[in-house]
C-alpha cells in the first residue's frame, strides 16, 4: 500500500493520494485531504457535448491576474501597468473589458484601458477612484507603500472561478461516450449552485465538505466508499463489514470525528480504556483530579483489572438468594 501512493489511472496531471497515507487520512478525519478533487458530470444532452465541457471547466477554474497578465510596477509614474496575454484570455474564455471590469469592482479604484474595445493594457493608479482625483493625484502622488500594497493585492486576485478549484481538466467516459470533469481542488457546495451539471453524480474525496453539504448519512457512506476505492486500488480484500463498522463509529455522535485521542478513543467513558490508548498519565491524572468514576463496562478497562469481560459468559451476574 505505500508502494502505490500517488497514482491515478489514466489522467497525467491528476495526483490523487492513495494506499496507506490515503486511509490515515480518512480514519483521522482530515479538514482538508492532501490532494482534494472533484468528479463532475453535466446534466442531460450536454454531457456528450466537449465544447459545454470545456465551457464549464474554463468558468470553474480558479483564474487569478497572474495568469493572464504581466504586472510591471511603474515607480516613476507611480502606477501599476497590467499587460494582458490575448492567448490565456481566450482559454479563459474572458475580455479585456471583463477584466477591466473585475478589477474596478474589487478594488474600487480607476483602472485606465488603452483601447476601450478590447484593452491589452490596464493601468491602476493607488488612491484614483475617479477621473476628477487625476488632478489631485498630480500635486499629492502615492507613496510607494501604496503602490508595492496594490501589486501585491491585485497579483493573487480572483477573477473567475470557483475559490479552491485550481485545475478542471475535461475527461471521455469511455463506456458511456460521456464528457466529464475531474478538478484539483473541490468545492461541492459552490459547484452544486452550478445549473448545468448533473448534481446526483458530481462527486468529491473531501469527506468533510459532504457532510458539511449532504449530511451524516452522506459522509458515512463516503467514508465507506473511499476506504473500498483505496484498498480495492492497492489489491486488498478487506471484507465491507470491517469498513461499515469504522464508518459507524466515526459518525455515530452525528459528526464525522477521528479514530484517535482526538475522537473516538480520546471521548470514551472509561478512563482505563482512554488512558490504555495514548498519553496514559494525562488521562489518570485528570481522571483523580475531578474524582472521575469508572464502571468498567467495556472490554478494554476490564482486561486492565483483571477480570472477566462483559461478553459471554462474563455477561451474566448469577445470585443465589436463600429462603
Amino acid at each position: 500500500m505505500t508502494m502505490r501512493t500517488f497514482h491515478y489511472a489514466g489522467v497525467a496531471t491528476v495526483n490523487v493520494t492513495q494506499g496507506l497515507p490515503r486511509i490515515i487520512e480518512i480514519v483521522d478525519a482530515r479538514k482538508v485531504p492532501n490532494t482534494p478533487t472533484m468528479i463532475i458530470y453535466l446534466a442531460g444532452e450536454k454531457s456528450t457535448s466537449v465544447d459545454e465541457a470545456q465551457k464549464l471547466a474554463a468558468s470553474i477554474e480558479e483564474t487569478h491576474t497572474v495568469g493572464i497578465a504581466k504586472l510591471e510596477t511603474d515607480v516613476a509614474q507611480r502606477r501599476l501597468v497590467l499587460k494582458l496575454n490575448k492567448a490565456n484570455l481566450k482559454q479563459k474564455n474572458m475580455t479585456g473589458a471583463e477584466v477591466k471590469d473585475k478589477l474596478e469592482r474589487a478594488t474600487r479604484l480607476l483602472v485606465q484601458a488603452d483601447k476601450e474595445k478590447n484593452p491589452s493594457t490596464l493601468t491602476l493608479i493607488p488612491g484614483v477612484h475617479s477621473e476628477e482625483d487625476l488632478a489631485e493625484i498630480a500635486d499629492n502622488p502615492p507613496s510607494y507603500t501604496m503602490l508595492l500594497q496594490l501589486e501585491e493585492k491585485i497579483r493573487d486576485m480572483r477573477l473567475k472561478g470557483i475559490p479552491n478549484i485550481s485545475r478542471a481538466n475535461v475527461q471521455l467516459n469511455d463506456k458511456t461516450g460521456e464528457y466529464y470533469l475531474s478538478t484539483i481542488g473541490s468545492n461541492l457546495t459552490r459547484v452544486s449552485e452550478i445549473e448545468t451539471i448533473d448534481r446526483n453524480r458530481t462527486y468529491t474525496n473531501n469527506i468533510i465538505e459532504i457532510f458539511d453539504f449532504l449530511g451524516i448519512e452522506a459522509a458515512r457512506q463516503a467514508i465507506v466508499d473511499e476506504l473500498q476505492a483505496t484498498l480495492d486500488g492497492a489489491r486488498l480484500e478487506v471484507d465491507v463489514r470491517h469498513l461499515l463498522l469504522v464508518a459507524d463509529v466515526m459518525t455515530s455522535e452525528g459528526e464525522v470525528r477521528a479514530i484517535g485521542r482526538h475522537g473516538v478513543s480520546g471521548t470514551k467513558h472509561s478512563i482505563l480504556a482512554r488512558a490504555a490508548f495514548e498519553v496514559t498519565v494525562n488521562h489518570l491524572l485528570k481522571a483523580g483530579v475531578i474524582g472521575e468514576k469508572d464502571y468498567l463496562t467495556g472490554v478494554a478497562e476490564n482486561i486492565i483489572v483483571g477480570q472477566p469481560i462483559s461478553l459471554g459468559t462474563g455477561s451474566v451476574e448469577l445470585y443465589y438468594i436463600p429462603e
